[in-house]
């Protein structure tokens, strides 16, 4: 086979793959219905249920072992506070920032490290979690 044939076949491969058709995609089923997603509206008062941590606070903790329940607000304005019962709590304060990375919904307080949140399928239940970092994972309800 000489160097003409070879560059003929190159261009014949070359163009078939060009052309290929995207695989077809399966047909809905007359009579189905699928529930669009709903929004992640993660706004309004939550009340700390526990957190999961990691290096020497290895283990869980809640408001029954650290006599101190939390509430966090989050508002639309995209400001927060984070409200303490146990006296010489450090409160935190100030401004967060929702986005999603390539595959997870993220928040970020202030300028501290993102982390990744889920909202349970009736959004009642907020974890946020840093463990993709090898830190803790919080869990909240919301207040009613």
């Amino acid at each position: 086979m000489n160097s003409k044939h070879i560059v003929f076949f190159l261009v014949l491969i070359i163009s078939g793959v060009m052309v290929a058709k995207p695989p077809k995609m399966p047909k809905p089923v007359k009579g189905t219905w699928v529930e669009p997603a709903k929004p992640k509206v993660i706004y309004g008062n939550w009340k700390w249920i526990e957190t999961n941590c990691c290096g020497l606070r290895n283990g869980i903790s809640n408001p029954t072992s650290t006599a101190d329940s939390i509430t966090l607000v989050l508002r639309k304005d995209n400001t927060f506070d984070e409200q303490h019962t146990k006296k010489n709590a450090f409160p935190r304060s100030g401004n967060f920032l929702l986005f999603r990375d390539a595959e997870h919904d993220m928040v970020q307080f202030n300028d501290e490290r993102p982390a990744r949140y889920t909202l349970s399928a009736s959004g009642d239940t907020l974890t946020i979690s840093w463990k993709y970092l090898e830190l803790q994972s919080e869990k909240y309800i919301r207040a009613k």
